[in-house]
């Protein structure tokens, strides 16, 4: 955790235009991947199971303290756009470490040999906390909204709910997900400051749109996710409560399953139209990935249909080749949702 955060604070802070940053940025990308892949495991299963590494105390709860570092380092708290630029208030910060904190402690609750300490309080006040902040987000973007806020400010307060809808992924997953989020901001913040590239240090659009599909979908795999239905994390389901509530238990194992999908997606999203809205000839290059990005989800979409009509008759259609074809499905409507909502979005602010 102390390599990643000195990783993170080498290249997320030097700007592109010293020396060969940029060439760097890939490698960091890929060896987040594999470190990520090769030694977190345990992602769905309760904490309380103690067969993992990522399970134990020591290193979630490490995990949870870099990710509140990198938090304040990365975030600033906002609260309204005026005349003067972004205003400031610890508030932001505040409800995010919170949130941290009660997931550390519900983690550390249901490690315990008490059973009687199930760390559902702790798990509750986490998601309150979380909402709570994203209920303040969503009152800051209509603001902005309505005081015609540049793409920057927007894309600022964006970085916000992002970072809130990962603690709440955290939660639903499991205390192994401590790291892999970990290692996802570092991720984040590489892509992000490759499409930033300017010069001959420029990534062409396709190429930045294959890579962060294959991110994405790298962290859909390695937090223990398959296209099976008997692979799903059930566990989920009963992060906050042990009784099985149908509309909260569905909501919670469906971002389980295809919460990353969204906020990859979402991201790419942002990053790109805030490169479009960019006053600077060099960032036209991050303005078309989110076209490319459609493009190769409607790719993957399109040779999952074609599979399924080829081995229609095989034997193990129903045990491969449909459960692939529905998540594929999923995740084409999620991104042809953000394209309708950015449509949308894009209409109107005209």
């Amino acid at each position: 955790t102390i390599l990643c955060l000195l990783v993170f604070r080498r290249w997320y802070f030097l700007p592109t235009a010293v020396g060969n940053v940029s060439a760097y940025l890939p490698l960091v990308v890929a060896l987040c991947s594999r470190l990520n892949d090769v030694f977190i495991t345990g992602h769905g299963l309760d904490p309380s199971i103690r067969l993992h590494p990522a399970h134990h105390s020591v290193v979630f709860l490490s995990s949870l303290c870099v990710l509140v570092i990198l938090r304040l380092l990365w975030l600033h708290p906002v609260t309204k756009i005026g005349n003067s630029g972004v205003m400031s208030t610890p508030l932001f910060s505040a409800i995010d470490i919170l949130a941290i904190i009660f997931l550390a402690g519900s983690w550390w609750e249901k490690r315990s040999l008490d059973h009687s300490r199930n760390g559902f309080i702790m798990a509750r006040f986490a998601m309150v906390a979380i909402f709570l902040g994203l209920a303040h987000f969503s009152i800051l973007l209509m603001r902005q909204w309505k005081m015609n806020a540049s793409g920057r400010h927007l894309g600022g307060v964006a970085d916000h709910a992002f970072f809130r809808v990962l603690i709440f992924l955290m939660s639903v997953t499991g205390p192994s997900a401590a790291s892999t989020t970990v290692l996802i901001v570092i991720q984040c913040a590489a892509l992000r400051q490759m499409m930033e590239s300017v010069g001959t240090r420029r990534v062409p659009s396709p190429v930045m749109a294959a890579i962060w599909r294959l991110v994405i979908r790298d962290v859909f795999f390695a937090t223990n996710h398959h296209c099976s239905f008997n692979r799903l994390q059930y566990s989920a389901a009963f992060v906050a409560t042990n009784i099985f509530q149908f509309y909260i238990a569905g909501f919670s194992l469906f971002m389980n399953t295809f919460g990353w999908e969204i906020l990859g997606s979402t991201l790419v999203l942002v990053y790109s139209r805030r490169a479009g809205q960019s006053s600077s000839k060099s960032n036209l290059s991050g303005s078309n990935v989110w076209d490319w990005y459609r493009y190769f989800q409607c790719t993957e979409m399109l040779a999952s249909c074609m599979s399924v009509s080829v081995m229609k008759r095989h034997l193990m259609v129903w045990a491969v080749f449909a459960p692939r074809f529905m998540f594929s499905a999923v995740f084409t409507v999620v991104g042809l949702s953000l394209w309708f909502l950015d449509a949308i979005l894009a209409t109107t602010h005209r």
